[in-house]
């Protein structure tokens, strides 16, 4: 299964997947590696598959947008969750405190170096065991900041959020970012239409697994696949400026595609 937090080789670039729907023989990925330079932000990256791989581009019902399309035959997979790849000693101490199958993603898996560490997880328990380890102080809070990667929050509400989240912290002075996927089945896109407004947060129904899902007083799910957007607590007010999914099952505010969110 390809999903979340798997990479590709493709046209010497190293490509992150992205989401949990892919089409057979495709993976929705965009550039993480491209001339040698990592590449952070979305839109950064959809700007290079715009003006680079345009025929990769195709439109999915099930995502409401075009999308990039890898062809898996004409790629190298990258398996986090391969039992020959060698594990570094700190990355070994940290995975004693788990049980069951974790992968190791990011820079270890598709350049073997790595400043800080990734993880990734499809057992939902292991969000259990980083609150016990944060508990105890074997991990703690990030207390820095990549200014690469503030993208669509202000810099102010990613520090907030960074620091009260246990899926990404420091465990014996290296920085982790811990993925724990979830896949459900979100149905299909009917019509999008711009959305600008405040939102309250009044149930997080699946707030540490991806996709998070947040049900709101306005009647409206938010989603999201990335991290930053994870662990946030019941009763938040979020401004968000982006675009509403009119999906089959439900209204879907997905924070991916928003321009700006900012807690009020």
């Amino acid at each position: 299964m390809i999903t979340e937090g798997y990479f590709l080789v493709y046209d010497n670039v190293i490509w992150a997947v992205k989401g949990c729907f892919h089409p057979d023989g495709y993976a929705v990925a965009i550039p993480r590696l491209y001339k040698g330079r990592k590449i952070k932000k979305l839109n950064e990256a959809l700007v290079i598959v715009k003006q680079k791989f345009q025929h990769l581009l195709k439109y999915l019902d099930e995502i409401g947008f075009e999308v990039p399309l890898v062809p898996l035959e004409e790629s190298v997979i990258l398996d986090p969750f391969d039992p020959k790849k060698e594990r570094p000693e700190i990355v070994k101490r940290f995975l004693s405190y788990f049980d069951g199958a974790v992968g190791i993603t990011g820079s270890l898996l598709y350049a073997n170096k790595y400043n800080d560490i990734d993880f990734l997880s499809f057992n939902p328990d292991h969000y259990y065991t980083l609150l016990e380890l944060r508990r105890r102080g074997v991990t703690i809070p990030l207390n820095a900041l990549n200014e690469e990667e503030v993208e669509v929050l202000s810099k102010r509400d990613f520090e907030t959020l960074k620091r009260d989240r246990v899926l990404e912290g420091i465990f014996n002075g290296t920085p982790y970012t811990f993925k724990i996927v979830e896949c459900i089945d979100f149905g299909l896109v009917i019509r999008k239409k711009e959305f600008k407004g405040i939102i309250e947060i009044t149930k997080a129904k699946k707030s540490y697994t991806l996709p998070v899902i947040y049900e709101t007083a306005q009647g409206l799910t938010l989603t999201s696949f990335r991290t930053r957007f994870t662990e946030i607590k019941e009763g938040t007010r979020l401004y968000v400026d982006g675009i509403l999914l009119e999906r089959n099952k439900f209204l879907d505010l997905d924070l991916d595609l928003a321009k700006e969110v900012r807690i009020i």
